[in-house]
């Protein structure tokens, strides 16, 4: 399976936010923010990196052209100004005045180099680098041959001067600019950042170009960042120093909370909602764009019921979305979904779900129509069928495992729970080495394409778990569609191909993230993905 543990931010897995401030009463501020992620650092190498955790310090040590504000919108960050063609073509990119860390200036060759280098790096990085290989000129053919970067000189990235650089497509791309925000488009070194290597990244005195630099880096346990005079916007930088500590138990998080050590905690369990509900403590992120799932691996040899169509149609019919809900008990902040793009994001004329949803869901809790199919299929109360479902220790994602175990029982499953290590989980999902996952994905770019339904495409599984020539097709055909309406119609009908028709995935619920927040830090900015900027927080 394909690396998608760069869309995993929602509450499910959670991350949790702390600053410190100061002691006195009040009396002082300080410049000194108390971050705790919910898993271990596997790489600070834009172009490789996947994970949420991982991602949050990236996008505080390095930028890119742009980056998305809290509505989705695009917002230049380094670009200074930017052109399309008449063809829609060829972009060519005016980059500001910026330095590394090291005082050495940021240049046209350095986003040369790190988005040839992100195009290439190679099977680690499929999904990251997806796009990039399916628009860019000569890309996807750099990567088949395994071209070193010195000889990528037909690849559509070019240099004009120091400060413009082109990238030239295939064909047009409605929503390439926003790609652009993607870790693979980060300008890198190539005196620092080898090529299809990324240990150099997780070391100290790398320069870097964000509002950040590393002080201290130990992936699993904490990160230490500093102000970074060179960044081009450091003037603005209100923080001195960002403290990343690895701190996956929400209990403790809230405990923080509670005796006036934390100020900010995204990771917050139904405790923390409850107690808090009303108070301006309770800081809500919507929109959030997300979405949680059961990913089944219908290709798999250990469980070969996997294979057959009815069995998965059975289970997606079985899940009572609505009883998920009512169990976890958290009010609005969760909600049933009926297709893998979840709300907020734009289809042709509104909302992509709910151009779905309100044609008719997709899918409809039938438990007599599920118990049909799973008979059909040979099983029933005097032959049941087991099947193993691997999640995380979170406590949601124990109750929405158990919530899953009791419903399937109804269909004649039984769902076997295996709860692994957060970084153990990943390994063996990308790695194929499941029978039936949970999943969750939040958008980091706001197109139904780019965020949800291109990333199981072959080009994109490292690992296949289903492979299917009609939805290849249908995405084949939306990419070469410039007719808007048309190209969303066929990305609709590959959603149903892929959830309706065949069950691949078997969507749940999707969330808006709840936080806790002290009044007193101000300043912090995010995209819909719920992914913090933090040089303009404040503490008071």
């Amino acid at each position: 399976m394909k690396k998608l543990k760069k869309l995993m931010l929602s509450f499910f897995m959670g991350i949790s936010v702390l600053s410190l401030s100061a002691c006195g009463g009040g009396e002082e501020s300080s410049s000194e923010l108390k971050v705790a992620l919910g898993g271990q650092i596997t790489s600070l190498d834009p172009a490789l990196a996947d994970d949420t955790y991982s991602m949050i310090v990236i996008q505080n040590m390095y930028r890119t052209l742009f980056k998305l504000d809290e509505e989705g919108k695009l917002v230049k960050d380094l670009c200074e100004d930017y052109k399309v063609s008449e063809d829609g073509k060829t972009y060519t990119f005016t980059i500001k005045d910026a330095k590394w860390s090291d005082g050495e200036a940021v240049k046209a060759d350095d986003f040369v180099y790190g988005i040839k280098r992100g195009l290439s790096y190679g099977p680690e990085n499929s999904y990251n680098a997806q796009d990039g290989r399916k628009y860019i000129v000569g890309a996807q053919k750099a990567y088949e041959k395994n071209m070193k970067i010195k000889d990528m000189k037909d690849v559509g990235v070019k240099k004009v001067d120091d400060k413009t650089f082109t990238v030239e497509l295939i064909q047009p791309v409605q929503y390439f600019d926003k790609l652009m925000t993607q870790g693979i488009y980060t300008p890198l070194r190539s005196d620092i950042a080898k090529e299809k290597d990324s240990e150099w990244s997780l070391s100290a005195d790398v320069p870097v170009n964000g509002p950040f630099k590393a002080e201290s880096v130990n992936p699993a346990d904490a990160v230490d960042l500093v102000k970074n005079t060179e960044y081009y916007d450091a003037e603005k930088t209100t923080l001195e120093k960002l403290h990343f500590k690895i701190m996956e138990d929400s209990v403790s998080q809230y405990q923080g909370y509670e005796a006036g050590e934390i100020d900010f905690a995204t990771y917050v369990a139904n405790e923390g909602y409850t107690n808090y509900k009303g108070k301006d403590d309770l800081y809500r992120v919507d929109p959030y764009v997300s979405n949680y799932f059961i990913d089944i691996n219908s290709l798999s040899t250990e469980n070969k019921a996997l294979q057959d169509v009815n069995v998965r149609k059975a289970m997606a019919m079985a899940v009572d979305r609505d009883g998920i809900v009512k169990v976890l008990d958290t009010g609005d902040y969760v909600t049933p979904l009926f297709g893998l793009v979840p709300h907020g994001i734009q289809g042709e004329k509104e909302d992509f779900r709910k151009e779905a949803d309100d044609a008719g869901d997709l899918i409809k809790y039938d438990l007599k129509g599920a118990q049909a199919l799973m008979k059909k299929a040979g099983y029933s109360d005097s032959k049941k069928l087991t099947i193993k479902y691997k999640t995380t220790g979170q406590q949601v994602n124990m109750d929405i495992a158990q919530i899953l175990q009791e419903q399937f029982k109804k269909i004649y499953i039984d769902l076997k729970i295996e709860q692994v290590e957060q970084g153990v989980f990943y390994q063996q999902v990308d790695g194929g080495q499941f029978e039936t996952s949970r999943y969750g994905l939040s958008a980091t770019t706001l197109d139904p394409a780019a965020a949800y339904l291109g990333m199981w495409q072959k080009e994109s599984q490292a690992v296949l778990i289903f492979d299917d020539a009609e939805y290849e097709d249908l995405m084949a055909k939306a990419a070469l569609e410039t007719d808007a309406a048309k190209r969303m119609q066929l990305l609709h009908d590959a959603e149903n191909r892929m959830i309706v028709e065949q069950a691949y995935f078997i969507p749940l619920v999707t969330n808006t993230q709840v936080m806790l927040k002290k009044p007193s830090v101000k300043g912090l900015e995010r995209t819909p993905a719920a992914m913090f900027y933090f040089e303009h927080v404040t503490i008071e």
